[in-house]
């Protein structure tokens, strides 16, 4: 199995609409935070409920969600998907140390003065599916009619004015309420009708994105050679203990926390019981594997030759 730098973003974009954090051991963590709707005062427009994207470079444990999500889709063994996502982190790093790196469906890195990688998201994503399909809409100010304006007065009351103006007055001031009230009624109408035009395009959104399903797109035919069995002779060790129990306890410990590949090693002619992170084919992997495991609070960490 070999993923192609544009599939493994696509996979990364997939799970996103699941998952608050997807890991890249090594390389970082694409995040996704929700943002209620809102009102752009400068650009006049209403944006919808939103997950924005971001990336964090602290972030390089492995949680394990791409890995198994890969092994699924591609039918292979976790450690295989870990090792072919780990060649890319290095291919991408080695991209980005050049000049400009750019992922397909999520966005762009670039490093800062101080060596940091800097993310720009792409313009217009929004990992919510509840908001599916949903566009930002402008805002259209209401235009008031002249019936609604501040009346102007059309007529003043004098002791001397003869009875029959005044019936004729009392009768335009009629008019004119009723001519208010109905505009208003006919305006309050059409902002009725709007809002449940609104409300039945927000369902049928909802409707198509629950019916949704993902396409990755047409995979290559590919004539499927057995790979030999890969040797992993170089093993992170978290602990070494005299206690079988205690090496099992530490190997729950640390699948619990998303080291799935975590492992006692058979008892050593000292005695002694070894529990490993993960296992690698070479040195490089390992060593590697290593330098993240050890930011994520584990600074006792080594590798073991076998």
């Amino acid at each position: 199995m070999y993923i192609c730098i544009m599939e493994l973003s696509a996979h990364i974009h997939y799970l996103l609409y699941r998952h608050d954090c997807v890991s890249l051991p090594g390389f970082g963590a694409f995040l996704v935070e929700h943002k209620e709707a809102c009102f752009d005062a400068e650009q006049q427009l209403y944006h919808p409920p939103r997950k924005v994207l971001s990336f964090n470079e602290q972030l390089q444990s492995n949680d394990g969600i791409l890995a198994s999500h890969m092994a699924t889709v591609h039918q292979c063994s976790y450690e295989r998907a870990v090792l072919d996502i780990h060649q890319h982190i290095i291919s991408w790093k080695e991209r980005v140390q050049k000049g400009k790196l750019n992922i397909s469906s999520l966005g762009g890195f670039d490093t800062n003065a101080e060596g940091k990688l800097v993310f720009s998201a792409e313009h217009g994503l929004n990992f919510l599916g509840a908001s599916y399909a949903l566009p930002q809409l402008y805002a259209q100010p209401i235009s008031r009619s002249a019936a609604e304006a501040a009346p102007t007065p059309v007529f003043t009351l004098a002791p001397q004015q003869p009875s029959n103006f005044m019936r004729k007055a009392t009768v335009a001031a009629g008019f004119l309420a009723l001519l208010t009230l109905g505009t208003k009624y006919v305006q309050d109408q059409q902002t009725d009708l709007i809002w449940q035009q609104e409300q039945m395009l927000r369902e049928n959104a909802r409707e198509q994105a629950a019916a949704a399903v993902y396409d990755l797109g047409e995979l290559p035919t590919l004539s499927v050679v057995a790979p030999k069995p890969v040797a992993l002779g170089y093993h992170v060790i978290a602990g070494s203990f005299r206690s079988q129990n205690n090496a099992d306890r530490l190997v729950s410990i640390l699948r619990r926390k998303g080291y799935y590949q975590a492992a006692r090693l058979p008892k050593t002619t000292s005695g002694f019981h070894q529990v490993y992170f993960a296992a690698y084919a070479s040195q490089r992997e390992a060593y590697n594997a290593k330098a993240g495991i050890v930011e994520d609070n584990y600074p006792d960490v080594w590798v073991l030759k076998k």
